[in-house]
């Protein structure tokens, strides 16, 4: 397993040799291969939605997202932005955000997997839970084995008269 502080460690304290006379050559070492920065850490975007069935269609601020328009999403008509934000997920620190009914989302990466063959992509195994004002879980964990540019959907919490439906989409 690759460690991304030992390896920048590794290459930012390397010692420069200094040789007691010109005819001694001294050799360094190569310096350990480098872990890639997604590997220890990913941009993800959280979009926050708010469904209902109040007949205004979907905000066109949302932007393409196809996965509005089939079940189970397409049980409500109305889609609103209610936030989007760029967070930085490092791999084993959780990142958590406030929602606008009070729970705390959390969401955290896991680890990221090779691909098996050339032309498929990475995956990012994402895990995500929502706690509830005053502790309570609502969504005690789960986890998603991601490709970039995809969204994966936490929905189901009341919130004036809908629900809140939140995208996670990973983008290294």
């Amino acid at each position: 397993m690759r460690f991304l502080a030992s390896a920048i460690t590794a290459t930012m304290v390397l010692a420069l040799g200094v040789s007691p006379s010109p005819a001694v050559a001294q050799e360094q070492a190569p310096a350990p291969p480098q872990a890639a920065p997604s590997d220890a850490e990913i941009t993800s975007e959280i979009v926050i939605l708010h469904a209902t069935n109040d007949g205004k269609g979907i905000d066109p601020k949302i932007g393409k997202m196809p996965e509005l328009g089939k079940p189970p999403f397409s049980a409500y008509n109305s889609y609103k932005l209610l936030e989007r934000l760029k967070v930085s997920l490092q791999k084993g620190k959780p990142t958590t955000t406030k929602l606008p009914n009070g729970s705390v989302l959390m969401v955290s990466l896991k680890d990221v997997v090779a691909a098996k063959k050339k032309d498929e992509p990475r995956r990012f195994v994402v895990s995500a839970s929502i706690q509830k004002p005053g502790g309570t879980t609502f969504l005690p964990l789960l986890e998603v084995n991601a490709k970039a540019g995809e969204n994966f959907f936490v929905a189901g919490q009341q919130h004036m008269g809908g629900v809140l439906v939140i995208g996670i989409k990973v983008a290294p």
